[in-house]
C-alpha cells in the first residue's frame, strides 16, 4: 500500500471526521511499498511514537532516527516522510488530529495564546521528542499510555482523550517557549513550502511526458542551477531521480491493476524507453517490473 496523495502532495485520506477530527492508528512500516512512505502533508498536526524498531523521519528536508520510546510532533502543512533504517521495520503509533478539538472555536483565548503560538509559528515545523527534558518525558508517557489502552483494544472515550491531547499540548506549548531560539534551524518558511508545492504539483500533472528542468524551474521564476538546489535542499534529492522514483511508484498501480505490456506502460509513466524503465525499476524496487506483476504467481 501507499499514501494517497494530490497533485500538490496533500495526503487525501481523512483524519477522523467533521465532528470529531482525529484519527490514532497502529502503523507497521512494513506494510508500505519497500518499507517507507511518501512525502505528503496535511492541515492536521500529528505525533508519532515509536513502539519498535527505527525509523528514518524526514520532515522538511532535514532527516531524524527515531527509535524504540521517542517520537516526534510535525505541525501542520508540513512535508514528512518514513522509511526503513538498515532494513529493520518499524511499528508506531500516530494520532493525527485538527487543533480545533482542543481550542473549541475561533477567538477563544485558548486558541489565541496557546494553539496559534504553536501552529502559526513559521520556525516550528516540528519538534522531536527524545526524553531529552521533562516535557518531552511527559509527551512520551502520555503517548505510551494512549497506545497501551490502544494495545488492549479500550476504547478511550472522548472527554479522556481530550485530557490527553491538552495534557500534551500544555507540555509542547513549554518546550516552544523553552527551545524558541532553536527552532529556526529545523524548518523553512512559507514562501519556500508554497515553492516546493508548485514544483510538485507540475512534476505530479506531467510526469506521464517529458519534462525539461527549465519547465520546472519557470514554475517559481528562478534558474535551473537555483532550483536544482533549492529541490535537493528541501527534499534531500535531485528533482531527476525525484521524477524517476514518482514515476515508477505510478507504475505499481499499473502493474497490478492493467494488462498493458512493460514497453506500453513505460511509455504511459514517461519513460523513454522500456530497458531504461525496467533498468530504473530494478535499482529501486530490487526486481524487474515482469518479476514485481508475477510476484503473486512466483513468489520471490
Amino acid at each position: 500500500m501507499q499514501i494517497s496523495v494530490d497533485h500538490q502532495h496533500r495526503e487525501l485520506k481523512m483524519h477522523g471526521s467533521e465532528e470529531y477530527p482525529i484519527l490514532i492508528s497502529k502503523e507497521v512500516l512494513s506494510r508500505y511499498d519497500k518499507g517507507y512512505f511518501l512525502d505528503h502533508w496535511h492541515s492536521e498536526v500529528e505525533f508519532t511514537y515509536i513502539i519498535e524498531g527505527e525509523i528514518l523521519y524526514t520532515i522538511n528536508g532535514f532527516e531524524h532516527l527515531l527509535k524504540e520510546g521517542q517520537g516526534i510532533f510535525c505541525n501542520q502543512n508540513m512535508m514528512h516522510s518514513g522509511k526503513m533504517h538498515n532494513r529493520q521495520d518499524c511499528k508506531y503509533l500516530s494520532i493525527t488530529f485538527l487543533p480545533k478539538l482542543i481550542y473549541g472555536f475561533e477567538l477563544s483565548r485558548i486558541k489565541t495564546k496557546y494553539i496559534d503560538e504553536i501552529v502559526r509559528n513559521p520556525s516550528l515545523s516540528h519538534l522531536l521528542l527524545l526524553n531529552s527534558d521533562q516535557n518531552t518525558k511527559n509527551i512520551l508517557e502520555i503517548l505510551s499510555e494512549i497506545y497501551t489502552l490502544q494495545l488492549n483494544n479500550k476504547e478511550i472515550n472522548e472527554l479522556k482523550l481530550l485530557t490527553f491531547l491538552t495534557s500534551i499540548w500544555m507540555n509542547l506549548y513549554d518546550c516552544s517557549k523553552k527551545f524558541k531560539g532553536e527552532f529556526s534551524v529545523c524548518s523553512y518558511n512559507e514562501k519556500e513550502l508554497n515553492r516546493l508545492k508548485k514544483i510538485l504539483e507540475y512534476i505530479h500533472i506531467n510526469y506521464e511526458r517529458r519534462i525539461s528542468l527549465e519547465e520546472i524551474a519557470g514554475t517559481i521564476n528562478i534558474c535551473t542551477n537555483e532550483c536544482c538546489r533549492f529541490f535537493r535542499k528541501h527534499m534531500n534529492t535531485t528533482i531527476s531521480a525525484y521524477i524517476i522514483d514518482y514515476r515508477i511508484e505510478k507504475s505499481l498501480y499499473l502493474l497490478d491493476n492493467t494488462d498493458l505490456s512493460i514497453t506500453e506502460l513505460s511509455h504511459r509513466i514517461g519513460f523513454p524507453s522500456a530497458s531504461y524503465y525496467a533498468q530504473a525499476f530494478r535499482k529501486k524496487i530490487g526486481f524487474t517490473p515482469f518479476q514485481y506483476r508475477n510476484r503473486n504467481s512466483n513468489p520471490l
